[in-house]
């Protein structure tokens, strides 16, 4: 058995790109559940006792207060695609929730930030990106898509252009991805802080290119997706 899960039941949905969902999540009893920070995510079981689960990123939405509201790609003509095998979060399925996780965040003025996303990665890194706006940080993005329809949270990421630098590449080739990152991370001194959050082999190609920039402690990945 898991400590700290809640259950909750699966609300609505709506569409927050082309092929991925807001979901609303609430407790049976109606009860508030722990606040987070931004950029948190949480781990979703489908029982008390744990098994299978999936990691989500948490959504800010100002007229939800009462629950929660995650991130999560989209099932392809009614069946669950790979991230979301057997896990596929139907309005009124209940579910268990985990205490929300907040990715490290180094707020320091000398050190250059630096941010990856990909796919629903890109919930993640807003929240990051907006920490580093607060403090008053200067920071840049990199977001990837396949187009421009399947961007998550573009608009939440231009809005942020006054505190940093944001850049979209949209059905980019392997090879353009690699120009791009490289050119992204270099120069860049050992202290620069990496932050990624996408699918699996794309945060992998991030960490390897960081290395031979950085620390290897200054490469934060947020891992979501489906855990056994």
């Amino acid at each position: 058995m898991r400590d700290n899960l809640i259950p909750v039941i699966v609300g609505r949905k709506w569409r927050i790109a082309e092929g991925y969902h807001a979901v609303e999540l609430r407790t049976t009893s109606r009860s508030v559940l722990p606040a987070f920070d931004e950029g948190s995510y949480v781990t979703l079981c489908r029982s008390r006792a744990g098994g299978r689960a999936s990691v989500h990123p948490l959504l800010r939405v100002s007229s939800f207060s009462d629950g929660y509201v995650v991130g999560t790609r989209q099932e392809r003509d009614g069946q669950a695609n790979g991230a979301l095998s057997g896990f596929p979060l139907n309005e009124r399925d209940e579910v268990f929730v985990g205490v929300p996780q907040s990715p490290p965040t180094v707020l320091d003025d000398r050190v250059r930030s630096i941010l990856f996303s990909g796919g629903i990665g890109a919930a993640s890194i807003v929240g990051i990106a907006k920490r580093l706006a607060s403090a008053g940080q200067r920071f840049e993005v990199h977001n990837f898509a396949r187009t421009a329809d399947r961007a998550v949270l573009r608009e939440e990421l231009d809005a942020l252009r006054d505190h940093g630098e944001v850049y979209h590449y949209f059905d980019v080739s392997n090879d353009l991805f690699e120009q791009q990152t490289s050119h992204a991370m270099s120069p860049a001194r050992a202290s620069t802080q990496i932050y990624c959050s996408g699918p699996p082999a794309f945060m992998d190609f991030i960490e390897r290119q960081a290395r031979e920039w950085v620390y290897a402690d200054n490469i934060h990945k947020i891992v979501l997706g489906e855990r056994a």
